[in-house]
């Protein structure tokens, strides 16, 4: 009981200015757990898809504040792809892959190495909201390699 006690105590976090997420996840165990985690820690997840594509009409159909995207998906649009889209279009992006590639810099605000535990995928979505909503650096979080630079004043 003590140790579900303390599991909730981690996700009682409220988020801020990013409630709404897209899951862009083409491994369904991983997508499921994902899923599951950021519901418990608070946010609203609008959609979970395996695929570029599917991505895309999620985005243009409802709103949403941060993508959490798999460089590997489904279909034929890339990873890389969705994330420009996605942070064209205001979105901020999480990628969550086994490998941060180089190029991540340029096409997303922060990327989470896997595997990962529960508490830093919500961990690393508080780092987004720091540096997207409060204009802060966040606070260190395993695992998690930010591209934050301050908005100028």
């Amino acid at each position: 009981m003590a140790m579900l006690k303390g599991v909730m105590m981690l996700f009682a976090h409220r988020p801020t200015c990013i409630k709404r997420l897209l899951i862009i996840e083409d491994d369904p165990l991983t997508a499921f757990d994902n899923e599951h985690t950021l519901k418990l820690g608070g946010y609203d997840i609008v959609a979970t898809v395996d695929s570029g594509e599917a991505a895309v009409a999620i985005m243009a159909a409802k709103p949403i504040d941060a993508v959490v995207l798999d460089l590997g998906l489904a279909g034929h649009m890339t990873g890389r792809e969705v994330a420009r889209l996605a942070r064209d279009r205001g979105i901020a992006v999480l990628l969550v892959t086994g490998q941060c590639p180089a190029d991540a810099e340029d096409i997303a605000i922060a990327c989470l190495g896997k595997p990962h535990s529960a508490s830093a995928l919500v961990s690393a979505l508080k780092a987004v909201e720091s540096m997207t909503c409060k204009n802060q650096a966040p606070r260190k979080v395993s695992g998690l390699t930010t591209f934050w630079r301050p908005a100028a004043a």
